[in-house]
């Protein structure tokens, strides 16, 4: 009895030990400083920090370029060995061009871009669908911040980046990272299915806090409640350093763990 006890004990840690582990997603979303001299003193520093950090992807914000000032989102990239997708509704044609930027160190299988409209504003919108280990994930990137944060082209905008999600998300585990100007129970109503990372917003919650409801949700990934857990969050700033009076906030880590997709060499149903 003791010899079959033992056989059933050592199969039972077998399997649980061949069992894979499911993957976790990195995600850092960010601002760099605007300012061109606190980039230039910075931008060492700020590849260090990242390249400790090993982030499987960094979105950046509000990124611009222009003939005399080269993208500085792509500049980390190019330091880091990471892939940079410069995502913006500016034609090439324009000296200066603003958008949002997308630094990968997956195996990036597609990408796409699209314009979200609201009464003559337009930003571009962006999407990976990445390998993560053997498995699948869709990151889309977005700013819905418009000019003057009109609650009506916010709606616009997040209706055309739900649709566009549903075109293109093959059925595969999705999140979005970006940065939001509506307060959170207006991004939870806007973009159903997705909870944000940040905090875990309610009907009560939001009831209860009066005028702080209001704020602008901010830097934040949104993920999708059946195909993540173990969703934490960091915060990501520069250490002072010298006459420096406080750290360099830059943004938020998020590490969520995949719980849904299937595995990237699959056949097609």
């Amino acid at each position: 009895m003791k010899h079959w006890g033992c056989l059933a004990l050592f199969a039972l840690s077998f399997a649980v030990a061949a069992e894979p582990a499911t993957p976790v997603l990195r995600i850092a979303s960010l601002r760099l400083p605007q300012d061109s001299t606190q980039w230039n003193q910075q931008r060492e520093r700020i590849q260090a920090l990242l390249a400790d950090l090993r982030a499987d992807v960094i979105a950046v914000q509000d990124v611009q370029q222009s003939p005399d000032a080269p993208n500085p989102a792509c500049w980390l990239a190019t330091r880091l060995r990471y892939s940079c997708d410069f995502i913006t509704a500016d034609p090439p044609s324009h000296a200066q061009r603003r958008g949002s930027a997308v630094l990968a160190g997956l195996d990036v299988l597609e990408d796409g871009i699209t314009l979200l409209h609201g009464q003559g504003q337009l930003t571009a919108a962006g999407m990976q669908r990445a390998r993560l280990d053997r498995k699948v994930v869709n990151i889309y990137i977005a700013r819905i911040a418009p000019d003057g944060n009109d609650e009506e082209v916010r709606a616009q905008q997040a209706a055309d980046l739900l649709a566009w999600i549903g075109a293109t998300d093959a059925d595969q585990p999705s999140l979005v990272v970006g940065e939001f100007s509506a307060p959170t129970d207006e991004l939870v109503r806007q973009l159903p299915g997705f909870q944000p990372a940040r905090r875990n917003p309610s009907v009560r919650r939001a009831a209860a806090s009066g005028a702080a409801g209001v704020r602008p949700h901010g830097l934040d990934v949104l993920y999708q409640v059946r195909s993540f857990a173990d969703v934490a969050q960091q915060t990501v700033e520069l250490a002072p350093a010298g006459q420096e009076p406080a750290p360099l906030a830059l943004g938020v880590m998020t590490t969520l763990r995949l719980i849904g997709g299937v595995a990237a060499d699959s056949p097609a149903p």
